[in-house]
């Protein structure tokens, strides 16, 4: 499985000097889709699902600060909300560069949460959100919340001492094939996602994860502690949420959260039987679905 070549490539700096690499694939004269990636993944990862867009949309991926094709930059920058000043200055950046055109944004797990925070922040900048199984941690006494925080202290914690060399791309990938919470992916989603998140040190011929370790944790500890689910109802704009199956027996907390929502504010919903939080690479073709009921008159 590879990734293809995009149409067009163009870097962007923050305002605190971190690059942001963008690609713009498909059909660039089609309503506009603009992806982004969970906690320590990369959008490359994801093209089993936004392979599936590029015949009808102009689909613009990137990478978090430090993941994917990004270079590193401080770790101490590495946190949730500079990824929503990041997503402020790249909804602009597009515009200037690609033009007008009816945008909607589709967002997994952290970027997901950082859409929400934005919106909040900033108003109105996408013409919709389709949020794949956002990593939102209910307030305290609200639905899930403590399934919900202790799921993700308990990724911070593993995160931070999480292996970061390996022999080459094949190992990580080994490793993920074996894993019993990833045995749903597509075949050779393993291998891609390998290649997608780790980078090879010229002078030792190691190869590193792409997202610090210590950036990835601090990224699960602050979102632990980011209350925005009692805020939904504030959103300024359309937001479809697409989630991994709650009743599975594996499930995880972002597919119960997501679920609650939905009970508690009646927002567009839909999840996606028999998968997990990587549903993106599991079921590319129901997401793709969901996704395109939902904009079916929107764009």
């Amino acid at each position: 499985m590879t990734v293809p070549a995009p149409n067009e490539a163009f870097d962007l700096t923050m305002a605190d000097g971190a690059v942001i690499r963008m690609r713009r694939h498909g059909n660039a004269s089609g309503p506009r889709l603009v992806l982004c990636h969970g906690n320590g993944f990369a959008i490359d990862a994801y093209v089993p699902f936004w392979s599936l867009l590029t015949d009808r949309f102009d689909v613009v991926v990137y990478d978090q600060r430090n993941h994917g094709r990004n270079p590193r930059h401080r770790v101490e920058a590495h946190d949730v909300p500079n990824f929503v000043s990041d997503m402020e200055a790249i909804f602009h950046a597009i515009r200037d560069r690609l033009g007008v055109a009816p945008t909607v944004g589709v967002f997994h797990s952290i970027s997901g949460v950082t859409a929400i925070w934005h919106a909040l922040q900033y108003g109105k900048r996408w013409d919709a959100l389709a949020l794949f199984d956002p990593a939102l941690i209910p307030g305290p006494g609200l639905p899930e919340h403590e399934v919900a925080r202790t799921f993700e202290l308990m990724l911070a914690r593993w995160s931070r001492s999480r292996a970061n060399r390996f022999a080459d791309p094949g190992e990580l990938a080994a490793q993920f094939a074996k894993s019993y919470t990833l045995r749903r992916w597509v075949p050779g989603a393993h291998e891609l996602m390998a290649r997608s998140i780790l980078r090879e040190d010229p002078q030792t011929g190691l190869w590193s994860l792409c997202c610090p370790p210590a950036g990835e944790s601090q990224v699960y500890k602050t979102n632990s502690d980011l209350h925005l689910t009692h805020r939904f109802n504030e959103l300024p704009l359309p937001v479809k949420l697409i989630c991994a199956d709650p009743d599975q027996p594996d499930a995880q907390a972002p597919s119960k959260v997501g679920r609650s929502l939905h009970a508690l504010y009646g927002c567009p919903y839909e999840a996606i039987a028999d998968t997990s939080h990587l549903l993106l690479i599991e079921k590319p073709a129901e997401c793709a679905r969901s996704l395109l009921a939902f904009l079916d008159g929107l764009v």
